[in-house]
C-alpha cells in the first residue's frame, strides 16, 4: 500500500470495500474490486453479482472482458496495457490502474514526486541490486513474462515479440553495467582513451599565427594599394620589325620583290654557296636582304 499516493489511499478507505486492500498487485488482479469501485459510481450499470471473486485465469478474463466493455462505452481513459499488466500481476500495473480510476471518477489529479514507470518490468528493482546478484537473460524472461501470458497469448508471434522486447531491454541494461564497472568485465581502455586529449603547442601557435596573418590581410586598408603621387614612370619604346621602317627601305624591299617575281633578280651568290648560307646570313634583322 505504500506505492499508492496518500489521497488515493484515503479514497479507497472511504468506499468501504468488502475486501481490505493490502497488496494491490494481487487484490486487483481478478477485477472484482474494480467492479465494486465502479458500482459505487454507476450502480445501475455495474451489478456486482455478475462478477466472480475467483483466482483462476478464466474468472479473471471474464471479469475484465465485462470491465473493458464498460470502459469503452463510457470512454474512460484506461489503457489496455495497464489492464493486461494487472491481470498478469505485473509490477506497478495495479497501482497505475487505481490511479487512473481515481483521476477518471473523481476528476482530481494525483501528485507524485517522481513519474511512475509504465513499462511494468523489474529493471528498476534490478538496478538497486549489486552486480553479482542481478538477473541473467533467462531469469529476466522468467520474471517479466508470466505463465498466464503464455496460456492466454493470442498467438506465438505475439509472445515472441514480447520475449524479444524483454531480451533487448536486458541487453541495454547489461551494456550500462559494463560502462559503470569496466574492471569487473575485464574491459581494457582503447588507444584513443589512453592518449591524452591535449593538443601540441607548436600546432596551436602555428594556427594562431595563420589566424593573425589572415586577420591582418582582412584588415589591410584600401589606401595601401594606391600608387604614391611622387613616383614617376619612364616611357619605354619598343621597335617592332617591319612596322617602323623608313620609306626608302620600304621602296627597296618592294623593288626586290618585284624583280624576284618577274625573274629579273640576280642573286649575289651561287647555288652552292647559297646552300651553305644560314638564314641569318641572307636576311637582316628588319627582314631585308643583305
Amino acid at each position: 500500500m505504500n506505492a499508492l499516493p496518500r489521497e488515493v489511499l484515503k479514497w479507497l478507505q472511504s468506499l468501504d470495500l468488502s475486501i481490505s486492500v493490502k497488496n494491490p498487485k494481487w487484490d486487483f488482479s481478478n477485477g472484482y474490486l474494480v467492479a465494486e469501485i465502479l458500482s459505487w459510481y454507476h450502480p445501475k450499470e455495474i451489478k456486482i453479482h455478475c462478477f466472480n471473486n475467483g483466482t483462476s485465469i478464466q474468472s479473471k478474463l471474464l471479469n475484465w472482458n465485462l470491465l473493458e466493455t464498460f470502459f469503452k462505452n463510457k470512454n474512460y481513459a484506461i489503457d489496455r496495457d495497464v489492464m493486461e499488466g494487472t491481470i498478469h500481476c505485473k509490477s506497478a500495473a495495479a497501482e497505475v490502474l487505481v490511479e487512473q480510476l481515481y483521476t477518471t471518477l473523481t476528476n482530481r489529479p494525483t501528485y507524485r514526486l517522481t513519474p511512475r514507470n509504465q513499462t511494468f518490468n523489474d529493471l528498476s528493482y534490478q538496478s538497486k541490486l549489486p552486480l553479482h546478484a542481478r538477473a541473467t537473460a533467462s531469469t529476466a524472461i522468467k520474471n517479466n513474462l508470466a505463465n498466464t501470458e503464455l496460456e492466454t497469448g493470442p498467438d506465438t508471434s505475439h509472445l515472441m515479440s514480447k520475449t524479444q522486447h524483454i531480451i533487448s531491454l536486458h541487453q541495454q541494461h547489461r551494456q550500462s553495467q559494463r560502462l559503470q564497472d569496466p574492471d569487473r568485465f575485464g574491459i581494457k581502455p582503447t588507444l584513443g582513451e589512453i592518449r591524452p586529449k591535449m593538443k601540441p603547442e607548436s600546432s596551436q601557435n602555428d594556427r594562431n599565427g595563420i589566424c593573425q596573418s589572415k586577420q591582418g590581410r582582412k584588415s589591410r586598408p584600401v589606401s595601401a594599394n594606391r600608387v604614391p603621387e611622387n613616383v614617376q614612370f619612364a616611357e619605354i619604346k619598343v621597335k617592332q620589325s617591319g612596322r617602323d621602317l623608313p620609306a626608302s627601305s620600304m621602296d627597296q624591299i618592294k623593288g626586290q620583290i618585284h624583280n624576284d617575281m618577274f625573274g629579273t633578280y640576280q642573286p649575289a651568290h651561287s647555288m652552292g654557296q647559297f646552300k651553305r648560307l644560314n638564314y641569318h646570313d641572307i636576311f637582316r634583322i628588319d627582314g631585308t636582304y643583305k
